[in-house]
Parts: structure tokens; C-alpha cells; sequence
């Protein structure tokens, strides 16, 4: 076997043995293996890009990347210069952000697919490499005045907004396995962009932060070109807005945006940190994947994220020099992981239940980044006005945190099932009762088959595959699973069935129109 031959089986096996454990994952269910096949669409795209696989898909962690660059003050606009005007930016971009985000929100009904809306995506997205480069090589450092600050602020944001709202399109339709999958490794990618920027000295860093939207928007195409569309609205049916989990994205939007509110007068650490945490899941997620495989559940990362809040909190009143990056790491690592797992929940209902990805992503992302630009107003005036300083108030607003936190428990507590649909699935008007789509009706015939029949999780991924009318050779390149695997798979689930073709598997499941 050549040296080309052997990377290639090595990195199989390693993407192999992920899955296996991605698919036992508590959000996952056998109906989840795949996403219903959109024609010859998906089939060409794959074919064409085929050759990018599977980097395409990580193509969110350079979004991140570009978010997290765009806020370390050492890289963008760089040492040595007035923070007031980089300030004046900042609140720029992220009031950008919350008001194009609300805007792609309300305007979901009538817009569809954002991904059909390419001149858009890709104006939006010119508009975000140019701001960034403008505000990071002349503005910022030229303390331009705050109008024009301001309204190149506000133009650079539009980029990540649509971004954002993309991508969240994209993984809405692969499925919880893949979902997870790519989303720790973009999450890694995230960290080693922004490491490989932050090594870079100015002008060669804001320029390399400027090209990272760019290339996010080029993967996403690719990955669009790769996958079934979204399921087209059903006019009959209204989707309600999760505001449950989008409350709960708010409160820990506010306690990240606070979070540097024990370390005086210091800028970009809370970015930075950001980073640090991202990479640290994505670490932990793979790592269990390896370790627990068909007994992981992605639910652990609110399960570590909430106590750890709580901790930050309690530690706050006594947060002097070292303690105080400690509970700032702790409030930041908290909001990157539990945002971590509710965007997993979001993308899952947006999957199971076909309900359109844009509003609801859209609506609690803006939720999140209002409550982050609350958290920085408050954080500054609290610090501008030696409010820390008194330890009743230290006090004080610790006792407030940890209330909030316990009010996200309450909330989370109150969902009969956090692998629910949280109000969000689709329901006819006249009725206002449930109505399920062709997808969710599959898949839970999956799931019931799977059950009777005592199938593993992996069992029941490959047979849902197989009742699509998959081939084995597309069932592996679909899991990352070897040739071997997948036959040793489907010799077990056709004893355990009682079946011993393809079309017996259809005839029990049904197909997934039905």
C-alpha cells in the first residue's frame, strides 16, 4: 500500500470510528440517518465538488474564526492604538448584526431558502470582507469620525449575519450524526484560523481576517451543491418560534457579555477566551465519541456548561487578579458550550419536523448577540463607574446571575423532552393541532421499527439509509464507514428484521414519501 493509500484508510478509520459514536448521541434517532434525497440535485453536486469533501462542510469554522479575529483588539486594527474608535466599531457591528438578523427573521415567510437568494448572500458577504478591511486598516486606526465608523460598522456585519443564517441551512439538513461531527471540527478549524491570524503582525492579519468570510461563503456553496434542499414551506402549516430556547440563548448571551466585568480596563481577552472554549469542545466531543460511543449524548454540554456558570458566578464577589480570568474564562467557556448544544437542538427540530431553518436560527441568534451588546453596555458602565468596587454590588449581581441560571433550569426542566420540537413544529391554523411532514413520519417509523426490532443505533442509521434506496457504496461514503463495516451492519439488521433484500426493508419501513 502507497503512502497516499495509507492516509486515506487511516483518516477512514478515524472518521469511522467518530461516527460510530455520534450515532448512539441522545439528540440522534434512527429516522435521523439522512436526509431525504432532493433528485439529481444532491447526486451532481456531489459528484462535481466531490474532490472537497469533507472540507466543505467546515467552512462555518471560518465564519467563527472571522467573528472571534474581529474582536481580539491585538489583531484587529492591532496594538497601540485609541480604543475609543475601535469601541465605536464594535457596537456597530453587533447593532448591524442584531438588526439584519431580526430583518432576515420577519422576512423568512416571503424569502424561503436563503440559499436561493445567492446575489444576496454574496453582496452581503462582499460588503463584510471590504468593512473589514476598511474599519481594521484606515478607520480604526485613522479615528475616523464616529458617523463613518459607524456606517462601516454596521456594513461589515451584514456578511456574518447572512453567514450565520446559511450555514445554519445547511446543517439543518444533514442529520444529528453529521451535524455534530462537523460541528466539532469546524470548531477546531475555528481555533486554528484564528490562531495561524493571531501569529500574523498587521496589515498581513486584518487582511487574512478579511479573506476568512470569503472562503466561508465558498464553502458553503459547495456544501448546498452536496445536500437535498430545504423542504419548501407547506402554506397550510405555521411555525411558532421556539422562544423557550431563544429566551435561554438570551441569558447566556448576558453572562457572556459580562463576563469581563472582573477584569477592570482589559480588552480582546474575552474573544480570545471565546476561542479557547470553542476548541475545548470540540476537543471533548470527539474525545467522547472515541471513549462512550453508543452512550454519548450531546446533552452533557449543557449538563457541564450550566454548573459551571454557577461556579463563575459564586467566585465573582472574590475575583481579584488571577480569580478574575478564571471566572471570565468560566462565564465565556459556559455561553460557547451551552450555545454548542442549543443550536444542536435548534438544527434537530429544524430536521425532524422540516421546519424552515432561517427565522428560527435567525430570531434566536439575534436574541443572543442583543443580549451579548446588553451585557458589554452594562459591563462598561458598571467598570467606568468603580461599581465593582463595592463588594455588595459584586455580591448583588452574582446572586442575580446565578437566579437566571436557575431560571434556564426551570425552563429546561419544564419541556416534556429537550429531543422535542419546543413548540416549534408546524401546525395547521384552523386546528392549531400538530401536522407532521413526510420526513418526520418516516423517521418515526424508523424509529419504532428500530425499536421492535432491538436494533443498535448504528443498525438503525444504516437500515433508514437502506429504506431510501441507498447503495452500500453511497451508505459508506454517506457515514465514513469502511466496506466491510457497513456489510457486517447490514447482515444484522436484516437477521434482526427478518429481511433479506433491500426492497424487504422498504416494503417494512415504508418509503420516505409516504
Amino acid at each position: 500500500m502507497g503512502t497516499r493509500e495509507a492516509m486515506r484508510a487511516a483518516a477512514q478509520t478515524v472518521a469511522e470510528t467518530a461516527v460510530e459514536g455520534a450515532a448512539g448521541m441522545g439528540l440522534g434517532s434512527a429516522g435521523e440517518a439522512a436526509a431525504l434525497q432532493d433528485g439529481p440535485r444532491a447526486a451532481d453536486g456531489a459528484a462535481a465538488s466531490a474532490r472537497f469533501f469533507p472540507w466543505r462542510f467546515l467552512g462555518m469554522g471560518l465564519l467563527i474564526a472571522w467573528l472571534c479575529c474581529t474582536h481580539i483588539t491585538a489583531v484587529f486594527p492591532g496594538s497601540g492604538f485609541d480604543l475609543e474608535p475601535r469601541h465605536t466599531f464594535d457596537y456597530a457591528m453587533r447593532v448591524g448584526d442584531v438588526g439584519m438578523l431580526l430583518l432576515l427573521g420577519l422576512a423568512a415567510p416571503r424569502l424561503g431558502r436563503l440559499s436561493r437568494h445567492r446575489a444576496l448572500c454574496a453582496v452581503a458577504v462582499g460588503l463584510t470582507c471590504l468593512g473589514t478591511l476598511a474599519g481594521g486598516l484606515a478607520l480604526i486606526p485613522g479615528s475616523a469620525p464616529a458617523a463613518a465608523l459607524a456606517a462601516v460598522g454596521v456594513a461589515t456585519s451584514l456578511g456574518g449575519a447572512v453567514l450565520f443564517c446559511l450555514w445554519a441551512e445547511i446543517y439543518s439538513q444533514m442529520g444529528m450524526t453529521r451535524t455534530i461531527m462537523y460541528g466539532a471540527f469546524s470548531c477546531l478549524v475555528a481555533g486554528g484560523a484564528a490562531f495561524l491570524v493571531c501569529t500574523m503582525r498587521p496589515p498581513c492579519a486584518i487582511m487574512a481576517t478579511a479573506v476568512l468570510p470569503g472562503l466561508s461563503l465558498g464553502c458553503a456553496w459547495l456544501s448546498l451543491r452536496a445536500l437535498p434542499g430545504e423542504p419548501v414551506r407547506r402554506p397550510s402549516t405555521r411555525y411558532a418560534v421556539p422562544w423557550k430556547l431563544v429566551a435561554i440563548m438570551a441569558v447566556a448571551g448576558l453572562l457572556s457579555g459580562s463576563s469581563g466585568l472582573v477584569l477592570g480596563g482589559v480588552e480582546g481577552v474575552g474573544a480570545m477566551f471565546r476561542v479557547l472554549a470553542t476548541v475545548l469542545a470540540a476537543v471533548v466531543i470527539l474525545a467522547v465519541m472515541f471513549v462512550r460511543r453508543d452512550r454519548m449524548d450531546v446533552r452533557f454540554l449543557a449538563k457541564v456548561a450550566l454548573p459551571l456558570a454557577v461556579i463563575a458566578l459564586a467566585l465573582l464577589p472574590f475575583a481579584h487578579s488571577a480569580i478574575a480570568y478564571l471566572v471570565a474564562f468560566l462565564l465565556k467557556f459556559a455561553y460557547v458550550w451551552f450555545t454548542f448544544f442549543v443550536l444542536l437542538v435548534l438544527a434537530g427540530i429544524c430536521y425532524r419536523y422540516e421546519v424552515p431553518s432561517l427565522r428560527v436560527f435567525a430570531i434566536a441568534r439575534a436574541s443572543s448577540e442583543a443580549a451579548i451588546l446588553f451585557g458589554i453596555v452594562l459591563r462598561r458602565g458598571f467598570q467606568g463607574n468603580g461599581y465593582m468596587d463595592s463588594e455588595a454590588f459584586a455580591v448583588a449581581f452574582a446572586v442575580a446571575g446565578i437566579a437566571l441560571v436557575g431560571a434556564c433550569v426551570l425552563v429546561w426542566a419544564s419541556e416534556k423532552s429537550v429531543n422535542g420540537d419546543w413548540g416549534a413544529a408546524g401546525v395547521a391554523p384552523e386546528t392549531n393541532l400538530h401536522v407532521a411532514g413526510p420526513r418526520e413520519r418516516f423517521m418515526a417509523r424508523c424509529d419504532r421499527v428500530a425499536a421492535d426490532a432491538g436494533l443498535t443505533a448504528r443498525e438503525a442509521e444504516i437500515m433508514a439509509l437502506v429504506a431510501q434506496g441507498l447503495t452500500r457504496r453511497e451508505i459508506e461514503r454517506e457515514l465514513f464507514l469502511s466496506e466491510n463495516t457497513v456489510k457486517t451492519h447490514v447482515r444484522h439488521l436484516h437477521a434482526k428484521l427478518g429481511t433479506s433484500s433491500k426492497a424487504e426493508v422498504i416494503a417494512l419501513v415504508g418509503e420516505p414519501g409516504e
